[in-house]
């Protein structure tokens, strides 16, 4: 090829990359970039509604917009923008504002793309480049959570741009737009559900006219909350009240008196919100000093009040009367529902007075002897406790609000207590015993009789309580621990609960005398049924006794007589001298000694004939072993003094309290008090937020419009005419040519 035909070449050549260039290279170009990290920085003045004051509480504020490009799928681009906003004086962030979001768009044409994002949004993003003198439909980011909780359809959160106009910023040529919305619901206030929140905002943002690079913004943002008539039970309700003070207990184990210092809490919250009711959980915990949680004063309910009078609502609560002082209380009585006694008791108006500088009106409600009930006595199935109720209890009510500002609590239940000398019906207990036993033809071995007895049903004959006891006797070699099976034995007998007796026709035989000495034993003989020769016994008493530290009865049964006995077959001669030590109270022996012996006559055994002759044939040596005393010395000690409350009128429980805190209660009341004065049944502004673009990112902004905006007419504009040039010049070389 010739010299001038590579010079027409070239020209053709530059004469088509002239306009590729222009309408292919550069359009390629008008997008947001797959790389995109911009940081926007903003100043405002953030306004606050705060509950407590009631008034808006302005601060100076930085708002950073961090804009990345984290993916790109086919022609969505996805971009992360991460909100930061902070106290400008203490460069603490503020929550509440800081958010992140997600965006899917068009890179080319900045649109929001269906189905991309954190949301499903519609409309522009931010202005295309090659922005022109029209109307837009931009997305509003504020009403993002709106829309994903359907309180506004997605129409709703787009809003349009207004062109307004031409307007030199920051050196730059930029297109004016400006765009509002008005009154837009976007759902409750978070603190109280029932409250409705409205949006209005205001945008103008100054467009450079080739980037679509947004110079400069300035933006405003209100929100207003229509609060309902605010004289009801708030329908968030979630407290707790505390009160302190000291409790002291009857413990029934031991009939000792046990004092604690407490800390009563009293949970009330709002678990379901009907039209006319709510139902609220009401829970009360106490513990005392050491964590430990007082079982007795606990409760728990659940019941339907109505939110404006406060009265429990029949059909749903077995409750009745008010389940505390309404809002806006008068100077009258009140019928409250009272759990020390499970009903309506009266709030008598007493009058008011001042507590920390603000009206309160006093109410009291008192209680005399109010019986709550029975309490039952585990083993005695046949008695009861009676319990009465007595006790002072005094409100301090601020009047506009209903806040009960103080409490104090006096109170008292009485326990009177039945009989109490009776065998329960629980009745179990172990006994260890040592000694020594010998038969005939066997040698005398040192032993361990363990005998256990046990109440194992309940008869009733003509009114009178009857337990059938299991009475059995294990008896061991102490040295080689083998069971002696002449020595165990296993009886069923039938015993009056209230006298100890044996019943004749319960049991596994017919016995008489007492079983054991019975609940208040008395100075006197008894006949009591021995189970060494299955025969009653005479125990006589002796004389008071204080043994092994304990005061007790001593009974003696000394006997020699003649009795059949199944073991050997034959009549015996029985001799024995059983000593009993017996606390009175309680009927329980506290030792006992042993000494028995029985002899055969063996004339009498091979004749008939009873002859001046004795052989011993059985010697029994038996005592309670020191652990055995020592557990029912305790056992004693402890269920005597239960005992002695048999048919006497004593104070189970009695409690003081008053409210923990009475500064937090007044000022608590103080905040109500205000909130229902200003805000019930109006609509108050909760946020007001102005903000506008740093001077530095406007700077920023600008500068980059202009580098951008010069690429692009650099190689639109620029480089494809040099290119045309290029072509004419040498065309017109070929020509001379």
């Amino acid at each position: 090829m010739n010299k001038k035909s590579l010079i027409l070449v070239g020209a053709v050549i530059f004469f088509i990359i002239s306009p590729s260039l222009s309408f292919y290279v550069v359009p390629s170009m008008k997008r947001i970039p797959d790389d995109l990290d911009k940081i926007i920085y903003y100043e405002g003045k953030l306004g606050m509604l705060n509950t407590t004051t009631v008034e808006m509480e302005y601060r100076d504020v930085e708002i950073t917009r961090h804009l990345r490009a984290v993916k790109e799928e086919g022609n969505v681009l996805l971009i992360r923008e991460d909100i930061d906003v902070k106290d400008k004086l203490t460069n603490q962030k503020i929550d509440e504002l800081c958010m992140v979001k997600i965006y899917g768009i068009d890179p080319y044409t900045v649109e929001n793309i269906e189905g991309y994002g954190d949301v499903d949004r519609i409309g522009q993003w931010i202005f295309p480049i090659g922005v022109e003198k029209k109307n837009y439909l931009v997305w509003n980011s504020d009403l993002d959570d709106a829309v994903k909780h359907g309180y506004i359809t997605r129409d709703d959160a787009a809003a349009i741009g207004y062109f307004i106009g031409e307007e030199k910023r920051a050196g730059v040529k930029t297109y004016k737009f400006h765009g509002w919305q008005e009154n837009v619901f976007t759902g409750y206030l978070p603190e109280l559900p029932g409250v409705k929140m409205f949006y209005n905002g205001d945008i103008v943002a100054w467009v450079e006219i080739n980037t679509g690079t947004i110079v400069d913004l300035q933006k405003h943002i209100e929100q207003y909350a229509e609060f309902p008539d605010l004289h009801k039970l708030p329908s968030n309700l979630n407290i707790s009240v505390f009160l302190k003070g000291n409790i002291t207990m009857l413990n029934t184990s031991n009939a000792k008196y046990e004092r604690h210092n407490i800390i009563v809490c009293n949970h009330v919250e709002v678990v379901k919100t009907e039209d006319t009711y709510y139902i609220i959980k009401n829970e009360i915990k106490a513990e005392d000093e050491n964590g430990n949680e007082i079982e007795e004063l606990y409760s728990y309910s659940e019941d339907a009040v109505d939110p404006l009078t406060m009265e429990f609502i029949p059909m749903l609560s077995d409750k009745k009367g008010l389940f505390t002082f309404p809002i806006g209380v008068e100077k009258r009585n009140y019928e409250l529902w009272n759990p020390d006694v499970n009903d309506v008791s009266t709030a008598y108006f007493i009058g008011e007075e001042e507590i920390g500088g603000i009206k309160v009106y006093r109410y009291e409600v008192s209680i005399r002897d109010y019986f709550i009930g029975n309490e039952a006595i585990e083993g005695m199935s046949d008695r009861s406790i009676r319990l009465y109720y007595s006790g002072n209890t005094t409100y301090w009510v601020e009047p506009n609000t209903g806040y009960v500002v103080y409490v104090k609590k006096d109170g008292a239940v009485k326990a009177s207590f039945p009989d109490l000398h009776t065998i329960p019906e629980n009745f179990e207990g172990s006994i260890k015993m040592d000694g020594e036993l010998w038969f005939i033809s066997q040698p005398k071995r040192e032993i361990e009789m363990v005998r256990n007895v046990k109440a194992e049903k309940v008869y009733w004959e003509n009114g009178k309580k009857i337990l059938l006891i299991k009475d059995e006797t294990n008896t061991y070699d102490k040295e080689s621990g083998e069971k002696i099976e002449m020595a165990c034995k296993t009886e069923y007998h039938g015993v009056y609960a209230d006298t100890a007796e044996e019943a004749k026709n319960y049991g596994d035989m017919e016995r008489e005398g007492i079983f054991t000495f019975p609940p208040g034993t008395k100075k006197g003989d008894y006949i009591m049924w021995n189970t060494e020769i299955n025969a009653p016994s005479m125990a006589h008493f002796v004389r008071e006794e204080d043994h092994e530290g304990i005061h007790t009865y001593l009974f003696e049964t000394v006997e020699d007589r003649i009795v059949y006995d199944s073991i050997v077959g034959t009549n015996v001669r029985y001799i024995t001298t059983t000593k009993y030590w017996v606390e009175p109270n309680t009927g329980l022996v506290i030792d006992m000694k042993k000494e028995s012996v029985k002899k055969i006559n063996p004339l009498e055994a091979l004749l008939g004939i009873r002859g001046i002759l004795w052989i011993d044939v059985y010697r029994l040596n038996l005592s309670f072993s020191q652990q055995t005393i020592k557990e029912l010395k305790e056992e004693a000690d402890k269920m005597k003094e239960l005992i002695k409350l048999s048919n006497t009128e004593v104070d189970a429980l009695r409690v003081h309290l008053k409210s923990e805190n009475i500064f937090e209660s007044i000022k608590k009341a103080e905040e109500q008090k205000r909130q229902i004065q200003k805000l019930s049944g109006n609509r108050v502004k909760v946020l007001d937020l102005r903000y506008w673009m740093s001077d530095r990112s406007v700077y920023e902004m600008a500068e980059e419009a202009k580098k951008i905006s010069f690429l692009l007419i650099f190689m639109q504009i620029i480089v494809p005419a040099f290119l045309v040039v290029l072509g004419i010049a040498l065309l017109g070389m070929w020509m001379k040519r």
